[in-house]
């Protein structure tokens, strides 16, 4: 699944398969890895990569995002490009490029169609038509789910048949662990400014397991400057605390656990450019 920042590829991530997976705000970025979902129901199993939003870097952690997205096409069996009503620009363009060199089949998928009438979504097909040919042209609304079984018909129909990779009731290969650090950082996007979430990132620093007991996460949230740490915590400790019910609403959730969320700020100057803190920090 890829596309520009916001179109709306997490939302339909967390749909197909019934949980959410994926951090999703109305803010660009909030996805900054590749996530993958597993759907396992009776035509067969699909596992959904769900990719960064493509868009012009302006850092180190910028360029490995993007980065993510291009290399995801390369092993893929379908390609889901999702966009929502608007005529393509720079991004789009780069997006095709990419899925020209792919043998893949190719999905336009126009997201948002609830929000926009018919003849606004018409010339935007008309349009892609054009630039390439694509497998199927979907309307859908990744929110309300209009449009998502004939997603989910097409895709089965596109892809090859083999064994599947997981067990039915595995909804992603990744960890426990990573899924609750996103769901973490969804919450400062959410509840953060246009500027600060930008800056952010989440560090797991412990995750304790007592079998039939509770569950206590410790993890940071990282920022650039001290100015930005004083906006996180929020008058009183209200923002962070703020964040972290949020936050432990969903992950219990996830879990099926009671948990104990501990949340503090760190300051790292300019760590979106720093290698090691970006490994550190899972980029």
């Amino acid at each position: 699944i890829v596309g520009r920042p916001n179109v709306g590829k997490s939302t339909l991530l967390n749909y197909l398969v019934g949980q959410k997976l994926a951090g999703t705000s109305a803010k660009p970025q909030t996805t900054r890895d590749v996530i993958r979902g597993i759907l396992t129901e009776p035509r067969g199993q699909i596992v959904f990569i769900d990719t960064p939003g493509v868009h012009r870097p302006h850092d180190l952690l910028g360029e490995r995002m993007v980065k993510g997205a291009e290399g995801s096409l390369k092993g893929a069996d379908v390609i889901f490009f999702m966009i929502v009503p608007h005529f393509a620009e720079e991004e789009e363009h780069r997006i095709l490029n990419w899925i020209k060199q792919q043998k893949a089949p190719a999905f336009l998928v126009i997201n948002q169609v609830d929000r926009f009438p018919r003849d606004k979504i018409l010339p935007v097909i008309e349009s892609y038509q054009l630039l390439h040919t694509f497998q199927e042209y979907i309307p859908i609304s990744a929110k309300q789910g209009i449009q998502i079984p004939l997603l989910l018909e097409k895709a089965f129909d596109n892809l090859p048949v083999g064994e599947p990779f997981f067990p039915e009731d595995q909804l992603s290969d990744q960890s426990e662990r990573f899924h609750v650090q996103e769901m973490i950082r969804e919450k400062v996007f959410r509840r953060l400014g246009q500027e600060v979430p930008y800056s952010t990132a989440v560090r797991m620093d412990s995750f304790k397991e007592d079998v039939g007991k509770k569950i206590e996460i410790q993890a940071a949230i990282v920022v650039e400057r001290d100015s930005q740490k004083k906006i996180v915590i929020g008058a009183g400790g209200e923002k962070i605390k703020q964040i972290g019910i949020d936050a432990r609403v969903d992950i219990e959730k996830f879990l099926g656990r009671k948990v104990i969320l501990k949340l503090w700020v760190r300051v790292r100057e300019n760590w979106k450019d720093n290698p090691g803190l970006l490994k550190e920090y899972g980029h």
